[in-house]
């Protein structure tokens, strides 16, 4: 059948191994899951290298840094990590789709710093915040992040960091559920650093007194982008895997962007989309005036998702931008991301 032929043997299994064998391990415990079929889309894609952020996302016209290898390891660390909090444990978020690169939140020479690392889960995102305190003078305790969240977005849980000595680092998490309607799942989360500060022996670290005072900390917006809710992966023959996905949830539009040229262009798309290249369509030919970039990835929920980008240099550059998705919500929102 040319679907499995696509899938299987011209397009390779992308899901991730160690995974597959925990959630197959999984499933074999769990004696009321196997009353439907194993579900292959809750299983995280294998992971390939993507950008490390140093800044928020800020959007199509930032600038991407070198890519950062990234690895499935990488994935099961996070995945145990977060099982060993029990307050994240009860809430039963599910299987964690991925973990963005760390951004971070503050200036690295100011009095905290605060780095941030979203964790997507199917219907929620843990935002861990990695804290230091690196003020010889100061003990933080009750240490929390307030964050201001938009309409279809609630604040779950959090997880408070009991205190904050100096330079020994602490974290700290919030689990928000994300809203049901995937376009309002993009948004800018303003954030503030909430304390009560001790003042202390900066040789010793012992408190001057039992009483403290209550502070706070402006930290850099943090931004949930398209990318984040998005896995790459590879298709060996991109045509085939197009050709299967079919018509019926394609979308097309047509955009300008403010790039002087197509290398740039193809740079800012990949990373602001986060879906990987195929066929090395990420290198364009010196001389060229035009090229057509292909991506590929699953959308969170295990949803394929393929673009196809016809660029040319015109004042800028010109894209036509071709969306086809297993869900047509998926298409629609990689399509308007680029907007």
């Amino acid at each position: 059948e040319a679907s499995l032929n696509s899938q299987y043997i011209l397009n390779s299994l992308t899901v991730s191994i160690s995974s597959l064998e925990k959630s197959l391990h999984a499933y074999t415990l769990n004696q009321a899951a196997q009353s439907k079929p194993f579900d292959m889309k809750t299983v995280p894609a294998a992971a390939i290298e993507e950008a490390k952020p140093t800044a928020a996302t800020g959007g199509l016209t930032s600038k991407p840094d070198k890519p950062t290898t990234s690895s499935a390891t990488r994935h099961d660390m996070f995945v145990e990590k977060l099982a060993a909090v029990p307050q994240l444990q009860q809430l039963n978020l599910g299987p964690l789709f991925r973990s963005s690169q760390p951004v971070e939140l503050t200036e690295s020479e100011t009095e905290y710093t605060v780095a941030v690392i979203k964790h997507v889960f199917p219907g929620h995102i843990v935002l861990q915040f990695d804290c230091t305190n690196t003020l010889a003078d100061q003990l933080l305790e009750k240490v929390r992040v307030d964050l201001e969240l938009g309409e279809g977005w609630e604040l779950v849980a959090e997880v408070l960091a009991p205190s904050l000595q100096y330079n020994v680092g602490g974290t700290i998490y919030c689990v928000v559920s994300t809203p049901e309607d995937l376009g309002e799942c993009v948004t800018t989360i303003a954030a503030n650093l909430k304390f009560t500060v001790k003042d202390c022996d900066p040789n010793t670290g012992e408190p001057d007194s039992d009483e403290g005072y209550d502070d706070e900390y402006q930290l850099e917006d943090i931004e949930v982008a398209v990318a984040d809710y998005v896995q790459r992966v590879m298709k060996g023959n991109f045509g085939a895997a197009w050709e299967e996905l079919g018509q019926e949830n394609e979308l097309e539009d047509t955009f300008s962007l403010p790039f002087k040229t197509l290398e740039e262009a193809v740079k800012n798309i990949v990373v602001y989309l986060g879906l990987q290249p195929c066929e090395r369509s990420d290198k364009v030919p010196e001389g060229k005036s035009s090229h057509t970039l292909l991506l590929s990835g699953v959308f969170r929920g295990g949803h394929q998702v393929l673009v196809r980008t016809k660029l040319a240099l015109s004042d800028g550059v010109a894209m036509q931008l071709t969306v086809r998705a297993e869900d047509s919500m998926v298409a629609e929102i990689m399509t308007t991301a680029v907007a």
